[in-house]
């Protein structure tokens, strides 16, 4: 990896005007020569969290200090070349500089732009960067384009270094995660529109609270790129159901279900059915939630895999339905027993008549295939209001209830909502 990123950056410095070895030897016999490489942390996170153009934007203002930097002669650069959000840094030294000397200036270097990017960027993380170094030795009689092309593997190779450091370590946390089972549940209701009784509780997966793995997002993607998705999304459903103590028999558990694992041998309705009976539970309790942000190339498989464990009395939602272009799809494809309408299209509903069309029809929809239908992200009592009004049966979000480790009642704030609601419904009849 490290050989084709030096090689891809190299070839294309070698289609500018004058390329970084015709700049090193105009100073590499008389002075010491140092790169620096500075690599920033995460721009794929950034990417994926606030968008390809804060990201772009990032890079922009990246490039734009690295110039400044160049044309003010900042720390001895003389040439600098950025390939996205990596950059080459050469530092002309004093004589008799060795490499403490340029790790020293490195540092400063790092410190410095670490600092003006982070005034800069608009984003809610600190930005850093992963740090390489290489000193040009041409007492070995190689060629100037030898040099480059071994310094600037040196620096490189010294950065990746770091960075499958801290993969390794995070290997290593996540695979301790799974070992002892240190995944935890919150569990958020869902609650009858009708009078505000908990119909159910969604549960949603947490890793330990102070780790990297805290969130969801975060233990999925991982497991992904660790092909672990099937031994995280059981141990999470066991989970789920071991802090599932309802009060009411008829409650139901909605329980997040990745939409390949249902092809996994282990994924067996006869594992997850002993597991419920320990628990008192049966299949009728539980709503596998299929999310709309996972493809699902093969509808006719995928149907097939999951009517085998509907015969066993579970049930499926469609999650996120509305977020993407696949709802109406997943929907007429998979016959789902529940429609979750993502918060984007209840978000200020009160105030965008749109939104409220566009529900309503939603609603009809439903009702007309036999299918339940959840609002999802209700927060505020505005919100909840125009969901009532369209006749949505189920809701969820903070303004009914925070996801909690236990099972929590609707909140005060809804109740008094349906007390009041209820109350002037009964003087107007």
């Amino acid at each position: 990896m490290v050989e084709q990123l030096v090689s891809v950056m190299l070839l294309t410095d070698s289609l500018s005007r004058e390329n970084l070895a015709d700049k090193v030897v105009q100073y590499v016999n008389e002075y010491p020569v140092g790169l620096v490489y500075l690599d920033i942390k995460g721009c794929g996170e950034i990417a994926r969290q606030c968008g390809e153009k804060a990201c772009q934007k990032l890079i922009e203002s990246w490039k734009n200090l690295i110039m400044e930097a160049e044309r003010s002669r900042a720390f001895g650069l003389f040439a600098t070349r950025v390939f996205g959000d990596d950059a080459l840094l050469l530092v002309r030294m004093e004589k008799g500089a060795g490499k403490a000397d340029l790790l020293c200036l490195a540092q400063e270097i790092y410190i410095a732009f670490r600092g003006q990017l982070n005034q800069l960027a608009e984003w809610n993380e600190p930005i850093d960067f992963h740090l390489g170094t290489a000193l040009f030795d041409s007492s070995d009689g190689k060629t100037m384009d030898h040099l480059v092309y071994n310094a600037v593997k040196e620096a490189v190779g010294q950065a990746k270094g770091q960075i499958n450091f801290q993969y390794r370590k995070l290997q290593t946390e996540f695979r301790d995660i799974l070992a002892a089972r240190k995944i935890t549940m919150d569990y958020q209701p869902i609650v009858s529109l009708s009078d505000g009784s908990i119909y159910g509780y969604e549960a949603l997966a947490r890793g330990p609270r102070t780790s990297y793995f805290a969130t969801p997002d975060r233990l999925w993607e991982f497991a992904e790129k660790e092909r672990l998705v099937y031994t995280l999304e059981k141990i999470a459903r066991q989970q789920a159901i071991a802090g599932f103590l309802p009060s009411n028999p008829d409650w139901k558990l909605f329980i997040n279900l990745n939409a390949n694992v249902v092809h996994d041998p282990q994924f067996t309705p006869g594992q997850t059915l002993a597991f419920l009976e320990e628990r008192g539970l049966k299949p009728q309790n539980i709503v596998f939630e299929i999310t709309e942000r996972q493809s699902i190339g093969d509808y006719v498989s995928f149907t097939k895999a999951l009517d085998h464990y509907r015969k066993q009395g579970y049930q499926v939602a469609i999650d996120d339905a509305g977020a993407g272009y696949s709802s109406l799809q997943a929907i007429a494809e998979l016959r789902p027993d529940y429609i979750k309408v993502d918060r984007s299209i209840i978000k200020e509903i009160d105030r965008d008549r749109i939104k409220a069309i566009l529900l309503e029809t939603l609603a009809g929809f439903a009702q007309k295939i036999g299918c339940n239908m959840i609002a999802e992200g209700i927060e505020t009592l505005e919100e909840l209001r125009i969901v009532h009004q369209l006749g949505i049966p189920f809701g969820q979000g903070y303004l009914l209830g925070r996801p909690h480790p236990s099972l929590q009642p609707v909140s005060d704030e809804a109740m008094q909502w349906w007390e009041h609601s209820n109350h002037h419904s009964g003087h107007n009849r």
